[in-house]
């Protein structure tokens, strides 16, 4: 799905503070944050606010490295749009990391785009590679991680991709499938 006519609107933000920093920066406080001290009742705000506060402390600004942007063909067409040389970023893959115990070393990958193939906004949490995958799996770089998908768009899902070992003798594993929850 393109700008959809909001041309104008969107050059103004980008994918990036329209999706990212709205939207899925929200999605992974709220995933990540440590358990607030209370969740209901008279200031419970409050304390929810003070964890999701603490975890965007914890967060590690990403490195142009952690990022690809890219725009759209046809995005200038767009006649909502007056700079028609702009590059306002219309797809952004950011890797996050957070400095904290529980999650240091563990990339949490932001996905959100305008006019792809598939519309697409998801958080991906990278678990930890097993330590001794590559001995026994005998490949260099061992398994793939397993990861926890939270998809926004299209057709809201969280699912979960596992390795699992391949039909037959062989010990390879393999990345189990999408399987909605």
């Amino acid at each position: 799905m393109d700008t959809l006519g909001r041309g104008g609107y969107f050059d103004n933000f980008g994918i990036i503070r329209d999706i990212i920093q709205n939207h899925l920066i929200q999605v992974l406080s709220l995933l990540t944050m440590e358990a607030p001290v209370r969740i209901d009742g008279k200031g419970a705000g409050k304390h929810i606010r003070d964890a999701k506060v603490a975890l965007l402390k914890a967060i590690i600004p990403p490195s142009p490295d952690d990022c690809l942007l890219g725009q759209y063909h046809g995005y200038l067409d767009d006649e909502t749009i007056s700079n028609k040389q702009s590059n306002c970023p219309t797809f952004a893959v950011v890797i996050m990391s957070i400095n904290n115990p529980r999650w240091a070393g563990v990339p949490i990958v932001l996905k959100a785009g305008k006019a792809l193939e598939e519309r697409k906004t998801e958080i991906t949490v990278q678990f930890k590679k097993p330590p001794a995958g590559a001995f026994l799996f005998g490949h260099e770089k061992g398994p793939l991680q397993n990861e926890l998908v939270i998809r926004l768009q299209p057709n809201e899902a969280i699912y979960l991709k596992t390795n699992v070992k391949s039909p037959g003798f062989d010990s390879r594993p393999i990345q189990s499938g999408e399987c909605s929850v």
